[in-house]
């Protein structure tokens, strides 16, 4: 399912690294306070470990806890009238509203816009394509644990911790969604943070393209960042012609203890 920020793509190539991290650590719980699209985290469910997931987007983690139940049938085709009765009309949490939120909008942004008037043509079903994400997820996330929770009044330890956070250096900040009608921005500053003080009691790993000089870099990959990284957007123009890289990130303490 498309997901603004998601690792969708990214996560099959994350996931070895903090593989190989649980592995060597006899690591026995996992935690993303991110959780998002499950693009990590669903590369590491059949791990025998403990597995967490957390996120502030009370619909989204709806959407999660009912499919679990193994009787979350979402539509497979939505109309942009249906699609607005969902945006403005039911109350969160509402699982089928999270997945016409994120399932059925514009680049994976919740309620960013109905995404099947920007198919240019394509014989494309967004809603369809996300029905059938999470039916392929389902059996991967049984046994995992789901909370709607603010990131900072978590408290673990020995855990490994997975963060993906909204990138701090964009020209529009992602906002951050506390309930229907208010929003709140991203802190970055206050996100490193709680990452220091997590980092003293467990390995956290953070996906950021930027760190403070404290944290430092355990992995990284070249990538194009595209909304659709077909080789027709890659190379539209000088922007999308450019590579990035996409970093893992470890306070300088930790990254110590792993090499």
């Amino acid at each position: 399912m498309k997901y603004l920020g998601g690792k969708q793509r990214l996560g099959r190539y994350i996931a070895p690294v903090l593989i190989e991290i649980i592995e060597n650590n006899k690591i026995d719980t996992y935690l993303e306070p991110f959780c998002g699209a499950l693009g990590v985290l669903k590369n590491l469910t059949h791990l025998k470990i403990k597995i967490k997931a957390s996120d502030y987007h009370p619909d989204l983690i709806a959407m999660w806890q009912r499919l679990q139940e193994g009787n979350f049938e979402p539509p497979q085709n939505i109309t942009e009238s249906e699609y607005n009765y969902y945006k403005l009309n039911v109350k969160s949490p509402d699982p089928l509203k999270g997945f016409v939120g994120f399932g059925s909008s514009f680049g994976g942004k919740f309620f960013a816009g109905y995404a099947q008037k920007y198919t240019n043509g394509k014989n494309e079903n967004f809603c369809l394509e996300a029905y059938r994400s999470l039916k392929k997820i389902e059996k991967l996330i049984q046994e995992v644990e789901f909370r709607c929770q603010d990131y900072r009044k978590l408290n673990p330890t020995n855990t490994l911790i997975y963060c993906d956070p909204p990138y701090s250096k964009t020209k529009y900040p992602i906002k951050y969604r506390t309930d229907v009608k208010h929003y709140d921005v991203f802190d970055s500053e206050g996100f490193w943070e709680v990452m220091r003080r997590w980092s003293k009691n467990n390995i956290v790993v953070i996906s950021e393209t930027h760190a403070p000089e404290d944290f430092v870099v355990i992995w990284s990959m070249d990538i194009f960042r595209s909304a659709c990284q077909s080789k027709k957007t890659r190379y539209k123009n000088d922007t999308t012609k450019k590579k990035s890289s996409e970093k893992l990130w470890c306070h300088k303490d930790i990254a110590n203890l792993l090499r």
